[in-house]
């Protein structure tokens, strides 16, 4: 019998790249760390949009049309500034989306506990249920994206739907005189203190995630058109949601019982119980699970691309380079980044409280994920100035909208930086906290350092 060639991976189509950049780029659990600032966030919403999340689109868009390489953002720094810069802006890219999978096995294990009316200071049990979801995301991403967009996919639609659901509610409590929050008589300002910086540092990430085209450009039907078209979709969807469920959540409950962590299911129970529909929280809930879900499915296989591209460049071992022939997924790297979630999720119990450790992983992935954007915001001013290559992109306005959109962007990322080393009056050990998360941010340099110099040691004696 004649061997049959492996079959081409199958690709996104439009509408699977809407739902796969959706689910990345759009994080509905921020709505909750917003409103507990009150109605000061609601122009910063509108703000990180026009400084942080046109200036990255348009980014993207020129990036993706110039470079032609495996990697995105890791490749755009390679070939734009030096193979150093490359390997360093991939290396804190890559690492701080463990401490982010975990900040999401977190708050899943969370939904999950509440729905069981086990007790929510058990860390035992909330490492033993983001166990089950990794290994669950992990095998899901292994067996390639035609089956690994698909919780992408209904994470997208359960998302949206939930949103309606609290702009529905909010409309109806409103109507009947019953809003929570005086909007009127607010201070629609944000304080300079620690709550403002967090949620800066917060809604820069939460607009974060359009560079996650430039990885998967090869695994896109249409490519540059498909690309650029999701990008307005993702734009405009991200306002509505994050604006829309905002102002909602404050309709619904005053902003003094809106916590970080478990804001977004509290407001939800209430707003339904408002309304005499208590019975249906469960169901909506589990909808918000699923968005969950869906957006870490849809980023944890984007952040296997990084090693991947790594492996190519023998950055790391040459196994990382290796896909399925038939799937197309880089299984070695992503069953790498599965167990290094594993370690983050534990490692982050290590003398905290539940939502302590919250915090802290949320820290160091807004931290650890915001630097590589002043890499890439660099490439992108650098590009103005650099020859045009077939099929480029560049924005209306040419060079100079170009320069100004990629000042605004990196001043925006300098600022998020700045934000998540701000400390907590409230923290009794706020040194500590501090130490902790400009002590991992060293170490991820250092780290990377060796491995890059280990690299290029291991190069030269080869070539020798």
């Amino acid at each position: 019998m004649t061997e049959q060639p492996p079959r081409a991976p199958q690709k996104l189509g439009f509408v699977d790249t809407a739902a796969y950049m959706i689910a990345v780029g759009i994080g509905i659990r921020w709505i909750a760390v917003a409103a507990a600032v009150g109605p000061a966030s609601l122009p910063m919403w509108t703000l990180a949009l026009l400084v942080f999340f046109v200036p990255l689109s348009v980014a993207t868009a020129e990036l993706t049309s110039r470079y032609d390489a495996e990697g995105g953002i890791y490749a755009w720094a390679r070939d734009g500034i030096g193979p150093l810069a490359g390997f360093i802006c991939g290396w804190f890219y890559w690492l701080s989306l463990m401490p982010y999978f975990a900040t999401i096995l977190y708050f899943l294990s969370g939904l999950v506990i509440a729905a069981l009316g086990a007790d929510p200071k058990n860390a035992l049990l909330y490492i033993a249920i983001s166990s089950v979801f990794l290994a669950l995301v992990a095998g899901i991403q292994i067996a390639g994206l035609k089956y690994g967009k698909w919780l992408p996919n209904l994470g997208t639609a359960g998302g949206w739907i939930v949103v309606f659901v609290i702009v529905a509610m909010a409309v109806v409590i409103a109507a009947r005189g019953k809003g929570a929050t005086d909007f009127a008589h607010s201070s629609w300002i944000a304080p300079l203190n620690f709550p403002t910086a967090i949620l800066w540092g917060t809604i820069v990430f939460a607009y974060s995630g359009m560079e996650t085209a430039g990885m998967l450009r090869d695994e896109i039907a249409g490519g540059l058109r498909t690309i650029l078209r999701v990008l307005a979709i993702v734009g405009a969807g991200s306002l509505f949601i994050y604006i829309a469920g905002t102002l909602s959540f404050l309709v619904i409950l005053p902003q003094s019982e809106l916590t970080r962590l478990a804001g977004f299911p509290d407001a939800l129970r209430t707003g339904l119980a408002h309304l005499g529909l208590a019975r249906f929280a469960p169901y909506v809930i589990a909808l918000f699970a699923l968005s969950m879900l869906g957006g870490f499915t849809g980023w944890f296989g984007v952040g296997a691309r990084l090693p991947f591209a790594a492996g190519i460049d023998a950055f790391l071992p040459p196994l990382f380079a290796k896909r399925n022939p038939k799937t197309g997924a880089p299984v070695p790297a992503i069953l790498l980044q599965t167990g290094l979630t594993f370690v983050m999720v534990v490692l982050s119990q290590a003398g905290s409280s539940v939502a302590g450790a919250y915090d802290l992983l949320v820290n160091m992935s807004v931290l650890g994920s915001t630097v590589p954007y002043l890499f890439m915001f660099w490439v992108h001013i650098k590009g103005a100035d650099a020859p045009a290559v077939p099929g480029l992109w560049t924005p209306p306005g040419g060079r100079r909208i170009t320069i100004g959109l990629g000042w605004l962007g990196m001043s925006a990322s300098a600022v998020a930086i700045l934000c998540t080393l701000a400390p907590d009056p409230s923290d009794a050990h706020a040194a500590f906290t501090f130490l902790k998360i400009a002590g991992s941010t060293v170490a991820t340099l250092v780290v990377g350092l060796a491995i890059y110099g280990t690299a290029r040691w291991r190069k030269r004696a080869i070539a020798a």
